[in-house]
């Protein structure tokens, strides 16, 4: 072999080791690339299994609160008042009272009847009736039924026949129950709409090509403004101050309950779409696969 041969033996060598070596080095960088990315998913998986543990904790023990406060309300307060109007029926029998007196009574018993009947509306949204025996749609049109016995606005539920909404379970039924709940609530507190319309049909996931089920609320009221509510005006004259200040701490109290439907979603594993805006209200829309 000549020295030309033996110079590009010796090249071709060297090219096809520095070939090697630059393979080695993009498998080693690809590798601590993707160990890198696992740990970066391992972490984020940590911290979402954490997240939502957090979240089941909380609202394991809202529930808890509400059930113990339910309790309370029936064993107490409800009792109370039915001894109350015990006694007001034994004196309204009695010949010894003026006129005045049983007109007095008359209205005592009145007030009492509709303080029992305003604490069991409260006891029913504390913890709904049968919530392992009642389907989701028996759940919501009691819900507005109370609604619409409580006066103040109309709330017209309406509720497709689908045989998906019996495959939901007692735990998703009470989260989406909590979520719609809230959505009224805020409708009925700050929103000053007339209506509130509830619907809850089946849809398909056009995105996924899967069917699941739609619950859809909305309101004719006024709205909310994320910016408004992030950017209070400090120019306002002394006048408006208490003004300002309730209408603060009625946005703190939607966004708070807002952040709360979030959190149900999550755990539903469903997605939660708010729209809100002065012209045309506030619309939920809340899909959760089946």
């Amino acid at each position: 072999m000549d020295a030309a041969e033996t110079n590009i033996a010796v090249f071709q060598f060297v090219e096809l080791l520095s070939i090697i070596s630059f393979l080695c080095i993009a498998f080693v960088l690809f590798l601590l690339s993707y160990i890198r990315g696992r740990e970066k998913n391992r972490s984020l998986e940590e911290q979402n299994k954490k997240e939502r543990l957090v979240t089941e904790t909380i609202t394991n023990v809202q529930e808890n609160e509400r059930s113990r406060i339910s309790r309370d309300l029936h064993d107490t307060v409800t009792q109370d008042i039915r001894t109350a109007l015990i006694y007001t029926h034994k004196l309204m029998d009695s010949s010894n009272l003026s006129e005045e007196q049983k007109n007095l009574l008359d209205k005592i018993q009145k007030l009492e009847e509709q303080n029992l009947k305003n604490i069991r509306n409260i006891i029913r949204n504390l913890t709904p009736s049968q919530i392992e025996s009642a389907s989701i749609t028996q759940l919501l049109s009691e819900l507005c039924e109370n609604i619409n016995q409580s006066g103040g606005l109309q709330c017209k539920f309406y509720a497709q026949d689908t045989p998906l909404f019996n495959k939901i379970t007692t735990e998703q039924k009470l989260h989406i129950f909590r979520i719609i709940q809230e959505s009224i609530t805020n409708a009925v507190k700050h929103s000053g709409a007339s209506e509130i319309s509830v619907i809850a049909r089946e849809e398909k996931d056009l995105n996924e090509n899967t069917n699941g089920l739609l619950f859809m609320i909305s309101d004719d009221g006024i709205g909310f403004s994320e910016a408004e509510r992030d950017s209070p005006n400090t120019e306002q004259a002394p006048a408006s101050i208490k003004q300002s200040l309730a209408q603060d701490l009625i946005s703190q109290s939607t966004h708070l309950g807002i952040k709360g439907m979030k959190s149900r979603a999550t755990l539903l594993g469903a997605k939660l779409e708010i729209k809100s805006d002065s012209e045309t209200g506030t619309q939920v829309k809340l899909f959760l696969k089946v």
